[in-house]
């Protein structure tokens, strides 16, 4: 299927943190290790690793991957994952045609960085995948308020004036005030 953008509206704060922003966190703790770790870090989060990003603890291990993928399930369960038909698959070629008619349209920002930019919480260093960016909710006004602007009727390639369309949506909803918490955009890349 090939490589593509998973891409969160969450609050970077929250991520931060996250204990702080539940009931009872030894249950919900709990309740994320049973849903999304095992005792095999081939397989994804280990029970120890959650529990390192969920209490905002110093990092015990070096697998950056395996704390890159609790951070995405840290994502999943406060956050919300967007709409991404045109950024999945996606590799090289389409981000570049991105990045090219988002410039052509005035509109400063590369793609490469929704991904490329780095987690938003410090992590061990990912050697592999998921490749992890993103976007402060401070960085996309002005980047929203361009592609409010954007004249897409020109664009020919729809795959390009789809993901563009995407995107915009992705940067509305986390500039949404709807009483929750602020969001920021968090993207995984494998």
């Amino acid at each position: 299927m090939g490589y593509g953008i998973m891409p969160y509206a969450v609050s970077v704060e929250v991520l931060s943190s996250p204990h702080e922003y539940t009931g009872d966190p030894e249950d919900f703790l709990a309740w994320l290790q049973e849903l999304y770790c095992s005792d095999d870090a081939e397989a994804g989060p280990t029970p120890q690793v959650m529990r390192e990003l969920f209490y905002a603890e110093p990092y015990t291990g070096t697998e950056g991957r395996v704390y890159g993928h609790a951070l995405e399930s840290l994502c999943k369960r406060f956050g919300g994952l967007l709409g991404n038909d045109h950024w999945y698959p996606c590799g090289d070629r389409h981000l570049a045609a991105v990045r090219e008619t988002l410039s052509g349209l005035g509109v400063d920002l590369d793609p490469r960085d929704l991904i490329w930019s780095g987690p938003p919480v410090p992590l061990p260093e990912i050697e592999d995948r998921p490749v992890i960016g993103h976007l402060r909710r401070d960085e996309m006004g002005p980047i929203a308020a361009a592609l409010d602007a954007a004249d897409l009727s020109a664009v020919t390639d729809r795959s390009v004036a789809g993901a563009i369309t995407e995107l915009h949506g992705w940067l509305r909803r986390c500039l949404e005030d709807d009483g929750r918490f602020p969001c920021d955009l968090v993207c995984f890349y494998y």
